[in-house]
């Protein structure tokens, strides 16, 4: 087979080329068979190539096709694979004996809604699937000879539930959620494995929703809230501790200063008591001077003192 893949001419320029050099040869054959430069005497083998040639023309058309861009052709002969394959373009074949079927090499993507499975502690989960996947262009004869165009129902369904059913049943429901990077890797290297049995490609694997049961979905609701109680019960705890804690200080530092101030002769007791009421009275002052008394604040008796 002649690979004239990836051709800018199309297949009825090429044919109205061909008829147009066929008349081209069978002028030149009459113009060379002439008879004593006589264009009305020829000779018999003159008029038997002409017709050999135009009978070739008309043939070998039938032998000449193309292949549509993101396909494959299988070529088969009396019906049969051949194991050749014809890539995106023309091609050429032994006419009315072979023939190309054309084999769809471009994405594809199913769907599948709710898919089940049960995870490795009995849970059940469902999700809901988009898988993209191709025919691989040096499979199309394998695909085609075995499966045909029905392979999406036959291989990529069962492939499909059946790797997200051993995938989930290797997790657990908690590490399904908390390990979703892995079991999305194992998910798809199982179904490539699968896939690529059949001549399939896996392109992409997308989980476009995840849940479980009603029943597991309540509990882990109720397992949340039982948690976010404890913690507030714990700080509350914490709270409590801490000013327990600074409730111990604050009387530790009481019986201490009780404890110096015991050790302090009466007098001086008082005086420091007299200096420490005089500092808040000072504090407490907004800088006015009584109307009615001509001694200063907080310094009458100390200004009498003073000046005896």
């Amino acid at each position: 087979m002649n690979d004239l893949s990836q051709v800018s001419v199309s297949l009825d320029t090429v044919r109205e080329w061909s008829w147009f050099f066929t008349w081209l040869c069978v002028g030149a054959i009459f113009y060379a068979g002439r008879r004593n430069g006589s264009w009305s005497r020829y000779s018999r083998s003159t008029f038997v190539l002409a017709v050999a040639v135009i009978a070739i023309a008309a043939i070998w058309p039938a032998g000449l096709g193309r292949v549509q861009p993101g396909a494959r052709g299988v070529v088969l002969r009396f019906g049969a694979p051949t194991g050749r394959i014809a890539s995106e373009g023309l091609y050429y074949v032994i006419p009315f004996a072979e023939r190309v079927v054309q084999v769809n090499t471009q994405i594809n993507t199913v769907r599948f809604d709710r898919a089940q499975a049960v995870t490795h502690d009995l849970e059940p989960v469902y999700a809901d699937l988009a898988v993209t996947f191709h025919v691989r262009p040096d499979r199309v004869v394998d695909v085609y000879t075995h499966l045909r165009d029905d392979y999406a129902q036959r291989i990529v369904n069962p492939a499909v539930e059946d790797a997200w059913r051993a995938t989930a049943s290797d997790y657990s429901s908690n590490d399904l959620i908390a390990q979703r990077a892995t079991v999305q890797s194992a998910f798809e290297a199982g179904l490539r494995s699968r896939l690529e049995r059949f001549g399939l490609g896996l392109d992409a694997l997308a989980t476009t929703r995840f849940n479980f049961s009603y029943t597991y979905s309540q509990a882990a609701q109720a397992k949340v809230a039982s948690v976010q109680r404890t913690l507030q019960a714990e700080q509350e705890l914490q709270r409590i501790r801490f000013e327990a804690q600074q409730s111990v200080i604050r009387a530790k530092s009481e019986v201490a200063a009780l404890n110096l101030q015991r050790g302090v002769p009466a007098a001086q007791l008082i005086k420091l008591r007299e200096l420490d009421l005089q500092r808040r009275a000072i504090e407490k002052w907004d800088g006015h001077l009584p109307a009615t008394t001509g001694a200063l604040p907080f310094l009458g008796n100390a200004l009498g003192q003073h000046s005896d």
